[in-house]
């Protein structure tokens, strides 16, 4: 027995030495590093994105993405690819001033949508997604409506603020947590008319019961609409947010405090999708942050020029 003891005591060694060097070898799959995190994936380049308006003027700031993904982004379907034209929409139809809108309008704006019977949302959810015909989805508003394309404005509290996911919109980018390009992505922000605190164990419901959404897109986004400009706001300022009024067919609201197929939950798919500017109430108290109010300034800190600027760099309307 001893003289075999050299041997196996050898084979042992070789075994636990080879365990050791396999072990830091990666066996993921292609593209994974260590610690399980992945290489971002190039953006799908699907050609420069075009557009005839600036609503930022002078703070458009260009992006690689606008180089490489179209107003369509990647969507393959006619669904995500009218729906996805209209969420890089820089041309809201109505004036120069904007309609202020208010939670009840967008309730109401819900169930006019949902008396229409058609299907929408997540194809992963068991759903159509986007029609491809948009105007199905709004027979039943009434006329004189709010509609898709109008330019409103929406005076309340940020509740929430993130990056957005690796969608079609935005040629399947890799979003922040795959180690993404934050100026490739959207930013996702949770609104509300009154001031909301958010818990790990009611977050869901209290997001369903007093929230709706609004996203900047990344293409010509100046530095006030981004994240980092953003996150300072959340729960602490009064904002007036200004953009187009959309409805983002992908998704389904919540029902009661129960939510529906979407990031972040909400009340409604009616968005303000994209965001045209962030402004900050100088005073304290809602009340004297009227829409119309001369109580608001830049989210730089500068004061406010209102009006949305268009084709030739000039406001709406003007000469």
């Amino acid at each position: 027995m001893r003289r075999f003891l050299p041997g196996f005591v050898f084979v042992f060694v070789v075994l636990l030495s080879y365990a050791a060097l396999t072990q830091d070898k990666p066996t993921a799959a292609a593209g994974q590093k260590k610690g399980g995190h992945t290489d971002p994936q190039a953006c799908h380049n699907t050609g420069p994105y075009t557009t005839t308006c600036n609503p930022f003027g002078a703070d458009k700031k260009a992006h690689a993405v606008d180089k490489t993904c179209g107003i369509t982004g990647d969507a393959k379907s006619d669904g995500d690819k009218a729906q996805d034209k209209q969420k890089n929409n820089l041309c809201a139809s109505a004036s120069s001033s904007p309609h202020e809108v208010k939670v009840p309008e967008l309730k109401t704006l819900q169930e006019n949508v949902d008396k229409s019977n058609v299907d929408y949302g997540s194809v992963g959810d068991h759903h159509q997604g986007p029609p491809a015909d948009r105007a199905t989805l709004f027979t039943q508003l009434p006329p004189g409506s709010t509609k898709e394309g109008d330019l409103v404005s929406f005076v309340g509290y940020i509740v929430e603020a993130k990056g957005g996911s690796s969608e079609t919109v935005n040629c399947h980018c890799p979003d922040l947590f795959s180690g993404g390009n934050p100026l490739s992505i959207d930013v996702h922000m949770a609104l509300a008319d009154h001031p909301v605190t958010l818990s790990k164990t009611t977050k869901d419901a209290t997001l369903c019961t007093d929230t709706f959404v609004a996203e900047t897109i990344p293409h010509l986004r100046p530095a006030s609409l981004e994240l980092a400009a953003i996150q300072p706001l959340v729960g602490k300022k009064i904002v007036k947010v200004t953009g187009q009024i959309f409805f983002d067919g992908s998704h389904r609201p919540c029902q009661g405090t129960t939510r529906g197929s979407s990031d972040p939950a909400r009340f409604t798919v009616w968005e303000i999708h994209p965001v045209y500017k962030i402004e900050v109430c100088t005073k304290n108290t809602i009340n004297d942050c009227g829409a119309d109010s001369a109580n608001w300034q830049s989210a730089g800190g500068t004061a406010a020029h209102h009006g949305t600027t268009h084709k030739g760099g000039k406001k709406k309307g003007s000469t």
